[in-house]
């Protein structure tokens, strides 16, 4: 079972697994996903082919929203450990994304000096200098990485047409103090079999990380016939990705 899009620009704090408590930020539209990957196991479910009527909101509308929105949040007095930006779809597609960076480290100053400012992203569009810059101005910075080949990405990632391989694998590569978040499940869509997961060893040991997280489904995907992968199989990933790489892996189930 998917869950609902996220219907504001801060969303939150939430428990999160790996990040504890933890404040979403959502840059893209409300009321449709914006995405350039199909991921099979989508919280959120499949992306659209069209875009929708509602249009991302450029930062002279959006930022005096957050500003609004992280008032309202400090007033409540709800603890935040962290600040992520993540929100209904890749939020390094919006097209004032490094102006946007700026502004949110600004109100993390200003309301939460404690709190780590991060991003969840697939690292689509880390191959351009500008998005790459404003990503190494996050604290934390979490890039999906699933597969070791083209063809185990395009089967469980989906991506649209004109994201390469190579391009995706070299733009993660050139990121500087990245974690990488990999998602595995099992059923119709496996990528957690010996060869998959040697691939995938492979690739991680190229675009070296400082840590990898591992983890499957926590909620209904987007497909049919996908399973959660167990914790004892997610530990030896885990393991062998250490043994092999002396990356440290960590399994959140």
């Amino acid at each position: 079972m998917t869950i609902d899009l996220q219907r504001s620009v801060l969303y939150g704090p939430i428990r999160s697994r790996r990040l504890g408590n933890s404040l979403g930020v959502n840059l893209l539209p409300l009321s449709w996903k914006c995405c350039d990957f199909h991921c099979v196991y989508c919280q959120y479910g499949p992306t659209p082919d069209e875009e929708g009527r509602e249009k991302v909101k450029r930062a002279g509308e959006l930022l005096p929203l957050l500003e609004r929105e992280f008032l309202s949040v400090t007033h409540s007095g709800v603890p935040v450990d962290c600040i992520t930006i993540a929100g209904n779809g890749e939020p390094t597609l919006h097209p004032d994304f490094p102006e946007i960076v700026e502004f949110l480290k600004t109100m993390r100053d200003r309301h939460y000096a404690k709190a780590r400012l991060g991003i969840l992203t697939n690292g689509s569009l880390a191959y351009l200098v500008s998005v790459r810059k404003a990503l190494m101005k996050l604290e934390d910075c979490y890039v999906k990485l699933d597969a070791g080949t083209d063809e185990g990405f395009r089967r469980i990632n989906r991506p649209q047409a004109g994201i390469e391989w190579h391009a995706l694998i070299e733009g993660i590569r050139n990121l500087p103090d990245k974690t990488i978040q990999s998602l595995f499940v099992s059923g119709n869509y496996d990528n957690a079999g010996d060869a998959q997961v040697n691939d995938w060893i492979r690739v991680i040991q190229f675009v070296k990380p400082k840590a990898v997280h591992i983890y499957s489904i926590d909620r209904g995907p987007a497909e049919e016939g996908i399973q959660k992968v167990s914790s004892d199989r997610l530990e030896a990933i885990a393991k062998k990705l250490k043994q092999r790489t002396g990356i440290p892996a960590r399994v959140f189930s």
